[in-house]
């Protein structure tokens, strides 16, 4: 909506070279197989300016060197994400489209995970949300973790 080019980083982050636009947490209820509900937080950096935030976060205002209306940016939001609700239950298409906004696609990368690190060529997610990444000694699947380029 307002021309900025942003890519996911697993995994739930929305960014701009490497810094922060926005997260995604999503909170869910099972019982058994059957889903109770999910619950959907979403932050986003409109029109903070870089002395309001941290290091490694921009924001659209940032990107575009502009203000955005709250109200309108809120508005699109929901309008994209009840677009897309019919599609949110075909897991290989979401997870497809997810890979292929991946910041990290096919790029060496570090997880810092409980268990130690993780060092490879991130190659892939499945339809659990974990990420795929080959090492030196295959492929390993990280359920969670702290993700940053290997450069």
């Amino acid at each position: 909506m307002y021309g900025v080019q942003s890519e996911v980083k697993w995994p739930n982050d929305l960014v701009i070279n490497w810094n922060k636009l926005a997260g995604i947490l999503i909170e869910t209820k099972t019982s058994g197989s059957e889903l109770v509900y999910a619950i959907a937080g979403i932050g986003l950096n409109v029109n903070l300016t870089a002395e309001e935030m941290p290091t490694g976060a921009t924001s659209i205002f940032l990107a575009r060197k502009k203000r955005f209306s709250l109200e309108k940016t809120l508005s699109s939001i929901l309008t994209v994400l009840e677009g897309h609700s019919n599609t949110l239950s075909e897991e290989k298409a979401v997870v497809a489209d997810w890979w292929e906004h991946c910041a990290h696609r096919e790029k060496p990368v570090i997880i810092e995970t409980s268990n130690g690190r993780v060092r490879g060529k991130s190659v892939g997610v499945n339809l659990d949300g974990s990420t795929i990444v080959q090492t030196n000694r295959g492929s390993v699947t990280v359920p969670d973790g702290s993700l940053r380029l290997d450069t």
